[in-house]
């Protein structure tokens, strides 16, 4: 399932309310556009389009059926929003055999920011948003050994409906090279 065109958009929000509904999932509120510029304009960013339709249709956060949360916005952990997100392939900075203080600086300079955790799985494991950058709008796995997309590259639509139809057993790396 590749990242949806725009043009798309209107058909995939309209499956997801369809799915979630009969799954019988209770979503946040939805949010006006005034609430969504306004934590733009706060972030000094523009969510990607995407994102802003599923807050404006289908709501704002959600408990999710394996016991994970989806963050409200109000509440997703942001790593510095407006500063671009510098990473395009996946990074495992424990096999990077570069100095710590280097791999370090790297990971604040260009995995840190830029990107707003959705989900956060525990020990070490959250899936993030990328808000800015050339990969804008695509979901990654962060963990504690590295960060990379998702299988084939999912914005947050694709994502979240791969979840509705696999829940728990959904394979987000099956596809990842």
């Amino acid at each position: 399932m590749p990242v949806y065109e725009p043009k798309n958009y209107e058909e995939v929000i309209k499956r997801i309310q369809g799915k979630i509904s009969a799954l019988h999932i209770t979503m946040g509120p939805c949010l006006t556009e005034e609430k969504i510029v306004s934590f733009e304009e706060s972030h000094s960013i523009q969510l990607p389009q995407a994102y802003r339709m599923f807050l404006k249709r289908v709501g704002n956060g959600c408990n999710m059926m394996d016991d994970c949360q989806l963050n409200d916005l109000e509440s997703c952990p942001c790593q510095e929003l407006s500063k671009p997100f510098l990473l395009e392939k996946f990074w495992i900075w424990e096999d990077d055999e570069r100095n710590a203080d280097v791999i370090k600086a790297d990971m604040q300079n260009k995995v840190y920011r830029g990107n707003m955790e959705l989900i956060n799985l525990g020990c070490g494991i959250s899936y993030n948003l990328i808000i800015t950058g050339k990969c804008q709008g695509e979901v990654w796995n962060f963990t504690d050994i590295g960060v990379q997309p998702c299988c084939e590259r999912q914005d947050f639509l694709g994502w979240f409906e791969l979840w509705l139809d696999n829940q728990d057993e959904t394979d987000y790396f099956k596809d990842f090279v």
